[in-house]
């Protein structure tokens, strides 16, 4: 293992490339403490954590941007924005022939969808920073103006100034994401995202250590929790790696004179095609409407609606039943309507993602080309049909897997009443996403160090040839 880790700066252009991401990363993390203007960041911090960490939109807000948010710094926002942007986008695929016909332009199509996404970013960081500044002077006035001390009297003033500070945060990390995808080792907006969530890591654990001084939960679950996120950890490894192998059979084919025999390959089609994506879909649409009805509700009561859509409603099953028993009927605590329409949410999104990047027509059109098929299924729509079929089986699997890891978070806060620092490791969208990234970025540095490597054999080869080549010549 030391071994290969040492290889990897042994490759000049990947040891470049990976010096390269972590001096982007660095930047990235700089800027998040870098505060918006007139805001006091102590008083924020203070209000926010009045509001519930990790509950609505500004707890996730706050996980995605590396608690750039809660100290509303000018990388506030994140990429969250980005992430809007792209869901809008890609939903608007289906809505409009038009978008989906510029998709399959292949690079041209590519580069004009990265445009309108940047461009939807920008429209999005802004009227986010709008909502996020109408937040902030909100939060002063029942503050008595103690968190900005200087523009209480200039609200204009002082919104125009978030939003532009705000969306400028936005933009520059897209940029810097879309640095580390060309001239990093890739997945640039994904490992920006990834390291924001784990720079929240270290203040997590401090956190659970002073609760559990504090007695408000059992010493006992940390061992618990612990090994539920080893479990949590090894199953993200396995759905993400897992696929099922549709046997493909290449007919036979007339070399010379000679009939080559046929061959038998397999098509790897992913368990988990959507990647983390629904997760993060259902997550950012899932926490609007609870915010948006809080802002909406007077003073100290979110409303009745708001109180609906909140992960720790009143209005769960073991309320409805009246129960009053503990051990496992604890759990129908946190069956509410947030569940519900997460889990709905989350498993629309993984069959709606896999149909826009797996598409089985164009894969048995692909099979049929290069005189392939898949025994027992004739080519074209029957072969399209098996796929299709065999795709909407494990894409249910993957679903499923997706929502248990995801909510196993929620059921620990709302079930036991762990505090949010000590559930968040369980499980949940955060370590999901910090899983697969990873093992894609290890995928990544693999395949460079495997095509340096093949590159000097065949250097090798060619330059040991020339020599034998050169040495017949002088002899002749």
């Amino acid at each position: 293992m030391l071994k290969a880790f040492l290889d990897i700066f042994r490759v000049k252009d990947l040891k470049d490339r990976i010096l390269f991401t972590v001096a982007m990363v660095a930047i990235y993390r700089i800027g998040s403490f870098i505060p918006c203007p007139f805001i006091s960041v102590d008083k924020m911090q203070e209000s926010f954590s009045k509001a519930g960490q990790g509950a609505g939109f500004f707890g996730v807000a706050d996980m995605f941007t590396g608690g750039a948010f809660s100290k509303m710094t000018v990388m506030a926002l994140g990429l969250m924005p980005y992430i809007s942007a792209s869901i809008i986008l890609q939903l608007m695929m289906v809505v409009i022939p038009r978008l989906e016909k510029i998709a399959r332009e292949g690079e041209a199509g590519r580069k004009k969808i990265n445009q309108m996404t940047r461009i939807g970013t920008v429209v999005l960081a802004a009227v986010q920073g709008f909502g996020v500044a109408l937040w902030i002077l909100g939060q002063n006035r029942s503050e008595g103006n103690l968190i900005l001390p200087m523009m209480a009297d200039h609200p204009v003033l002082f919104t125009l100034i978030t939003m532009i500070t705000v969306t400028t945060g936005t933009t520059f990390l897209m940029w810097l994401g879309e640095k580390i995808t060309e001239k990093g080792i890739g997945n640039g907006v994904s490992l920006v995202i990834t390291m924001g969530i784990v720079a929240h890591y270290p203040t997590y654990v401090h956190q659970s250590i002073v609760a559990a001084d504090l007695e408000a939960f059992r010493p006992i679950w940390f061992p618990i929790v612990a090994a539920l996120c080893v479990f949590a950890t090894v199953v993200i490894v396995l759905v993400q790696e897992g696929s099922r192998k549709i046997p493909i059979q290449h007919a036979k084919q007339v070399a010379g004179r000679r009939l080559a025999a046929s061959q038998t390959n397999y098509l790897p089609l992913k368990i988990n095609t959507a990647g983390v994506m629904p997760v993060i879909f259902a997550s950012a649409i899932l926490t609007l409407p609870g915010t948006i009805f809080g802002w909406i509700g007077a003073k100290g009561n979110q409303g009745i609606i708001a109180e609906w859509f909140s992960m720790q409603s009143r209005f769960n099953l073991y309320n409805a039943f009246n129960l009053t028993h503990e051990g496992a009927f604890l759990l129908l605590k946190a069956v509410n309507l947030h569940t519900v329409l997460f889990v709905l949410l989350l498993i629309f999104f993984c069959f709606f993602y896999t149909a826009i990047v797996f598409k089985p027509q164009d894969v048995a059109d692909n099979l049929r080309r290069v005189g392939a098929f898949v025994p027992g299924y004739r080519p074209g729509k029957p072969t399209s049909d098996y796929i299709d079929k065999v795709m909407t089986r494990i894409t249910m699997v993957g679903a499923v897997f997706l929502c248990v890891i995801a909510l196993l978070p929620q059921f620990l806060m709302v079930s036991f009443e762990l505090p949010f620092s000590l559930a968040d490791f369980a499980g949940g969208t955060g370590l999901i996403i910090v899983v697969a990234v990873v093992l894609d970025t290890m995928k990544q540095i693999e395949s460079r160090m495997l095509m340096r490597h093949y590159d000097g054999f065949r250097s090798r080869r060619q330059a040991s040839g020339g020599r034998r080549w050169a040495a017949k010549e002088r002899k002749a």
